[in-house]
């Protein structure tokens, strides 16, 4: 895979790197800002974007520094509406995970819920506690949260805002992997090499199906499987698959 890379001194309010087709985004902030406030939003709507051009990136890994993933936004306004930073993670066709290593509340679980997976340490705690302050989930979180909790469970935990623990997360399907903090990091290496050894293209493919296709009729959404099927047999990766499957080595795909 090739294309443009970003400078990464762009963002300074996050730590940008690059390492075999991951590309690692950590929310750069110290032990009392574990907020989202204009110019974090703004860098992660640009980098986002530049990320989804990056035809070097197979794999998106969204963590953060200090106690906590994230505890919301630092100071709401009109400004939230102006720049969605968790549409732009939504919005990546390339798989995306979250290593949430501390709590991820308000709209911290919202940037949460956009990633695909979620590899969680066993001290995190999710919660939408919107309402408490009079206030609506709006980055998503009455929407994705039904989509993967179901309507019950997140109805109980939008209405009540009360917090979900990493064993419960696990349980309801919001947690991907858990693991204790100490093992954190090796298991998201883990999870995120692996995904890194799939082809790109077949993964970029594999969540369109998934996410339009739970949007549809059974029927609308097997047609799509099946275009998107048709699709990666005309790629220059899908050829190697099959090279490399009759000679019994390890494919090495270039997302062409």
């Amino acid at each position: 895979m090739s294309g443009p890379r970003t400078p990464e001194g762009r963002f300074p309010a996050l730590q940008v790197s690059r390492a075999n087709g991951a590309a690692w985004v950590r929310l750069a902030r110290g032990a009392a800002g574990n907020r989202i406030d204009l110019s974090l939003a703004q860098a992660l709507c640009e980098l986002t974007e530049d990320l989804e051009f990056d035809e070097s990136v197979a794999v998106v890994v969204l963590a953060a520094s200090g106690p906590a993933f994230c505890l919301g936004v630092e100071d709401g306004g009109d400004w939230e509406q102006r720049a969605d930073w968790v549409q732009g993670l939504a919005a990546l066709t390339r798989p995306v995970v979250a290593v949430v290593q501390g709590d991820a509340i308000a709209e911290g679980c919202e940037l949460a819920l956009a990633c695909d997976l979620r590899v969680v340490s066993t001290g995190a705690r999710f919660a939408l506690p919107q309402l408490r302050e009079g206030r609506l989930p709006h980055h998503g979180g009455t929407q994705r949260l039904p989509r993967l909790v179901g309507r019950m469970r997140a109805l109980d935990l939008i209405l009540t805002g009360r917090p979900v623990d990493a064993t419960e997360a696990e349980a309801i399907g919001l947690a991907s992997r858990v693991a204790a903090p100490e093992e954190l990091d090796r298991v998201a290496q883990e999870v995120v090499a692996g995904l890194c050894d799939m082809g790109p293209i077949a993964l970029r493919y594999a969540k369109e199906a998934i996410l339009k296709g739970a949007d549809m009729p059974l029927d609308q959404g097997i047609r799509l499987e099946e275009d998107l099927y048709v699709l990666l047999q005309t790629t220059a990766d899908r050829q190697e698959g099959v090279e490399a499957f009759l000679a019994r080595r390890r494919p090495v795909f270039h997302g062409r």
